[in-house]
């Protein structure tokens, strides 16, 4: 039996991964835990009595914001939020590279 590759069936276009009904609820309850644990980095970067808790509380938040992205393209298939991510953590560690330059300096230079 010889396999057709212009097949116009939709089922060999469809990912195997994001069919499962486990994979499915095992992304919802990891949105729940990351959405509950992004609620309390931003009262942490609230009430952080310093700025380098602020700052950590912030980058954690783009952490968290990162894998939300990631579990969500685990979720429904699509490439294009893994390289959302990607562009979301780079943009996250120059701005901790940079808060932690203004740190380092300190605020009166």
């Amino acid at each position: 039996m010889t396999m057709n590759f212009l097949t116009t069936d939709l089922t060999l276009a469809t990912p195997m991964l994001a069919a499962t009904t486990l994979v499915n609820v095992t992304a919802q309850v990891s949105l729940i835990v990351l959405v509950i644990a992004l609620g309390f980095a931003f009262l942490r970067l609230v009430l952080g009595p310093t700025l380098p808790d602020r700052v950590v509380a912030l980058d954690l938040a783009a952490t968290l914001l990162v894998g939300m992205i990631a579990v969500s393209a685990i979720e429904t298939g699509d490439v294009i939020f893994l390289r959302v991510a990607m562009v979301a953590a780079l943009f996250s560690f120059i701005g901790t590279i940079g808060f932690c330059w203004y740190l380092q300096r300190g605020p009166d230079h």
